[in-house]
């Protein structure tokens, strides 16, 4: 299924580059449906490093003021989004404190997570990095935290994520080199990039810093329950 989702996915981006007709990213705003409160599984640092250097190269044949969502800082593996954005969140707030809660029971259901890092491809508005599951553990723990969240969980509820991936590039416009865009992913859609091995997961919030979108980490979850 994910193998076939990435290669539908960069055919929708290539015909998106190559027509002219790319979505913009822009900083978010209040009540958006981006970059709300989220669930995320962060990369350990040397994972996060490589994630950057590609981010980077992608960074430079595309050329343009895109934003590097895959740098260091900022790299990360959306596990679930559980509200519209809010630009100011309270320590206590009182969903806060309940998403937290849900993600430490979730947490402590399920085992390590590794996501078999398999190579990129394309969409109408980034580059993304491509992720196969190496069990179901990441499955398990989405659904772990469906069920702990119970009504916290409407925001994306009726919705199962097909495919994990971490984009690495989002566009605020058409590079100013598409076709070279087209062409260096499609030379890379098939490529060993190691494994990202996750042993906790985060809420967190999103704010932009002038470049991209920047997470502040609001709790977190170890991820010590049985394996399988």
């Amino acid at each position: 299924m994910g193998s076939t989702r990435f290669a539908e996915l960069f055919d929708q981006g290539r015909d998106a580059f190559l027509s002219g007709d790319v979505p913009r990213q822009e900083p978010p705003l209040e009540g958006g449906g981006r970059w709300g409160l989220t669930v995320v599984l962060r990369p350990e640092p040397s994972v996060a490093r490589r994630m950057e250097r590609m981010t980077a190269e992608a960074m430079a044949v595309a050329g343009g003021p895109h934003w590097p969502t895959g740098a260091e800082v900022s790299s990360h593996f959306t596990v679930r989004t559980l509200e519209h954005y809010r630009p100011n969140v309270a320590e206590d707030d009182e969903r806060v404190l309940r998403y937290q809660a849900a993600l430490r029971r979730a947490s402590a259901r399920v085992g390590t997570v590794r996501l078999e890092l398999t190579g990129l491809t394309l969409t109408p508005a980034s580059v993304m990095l491509c992720a196969a599951p190496s069990d179901d553990a990441v499955e398990r723990f989405a659904g772990c935290l469906a069920e702990e969240l119970a009504g916290d969980g409407w925001f994306e509820a009726g919705f199962t994520r097909d495919i994990w991936y971490a984009n690495l590039v989002h566009f605020t416009g058409l590079p100013e080199h598409p076709q070279a865009l087209v062409e260096w992913v499609a030379a890379r859609r098939s490529l060993d990039l190691g494994a990202s091995v996750h042993t906790s997961a985060e809420l967190v919030s999103w704010t932009f810093n002038g470049r991209h979108m920047v997470p502040a980490t609001l709790g977190s979850g170890k991820l010590r329950g049985s394996a399988g």
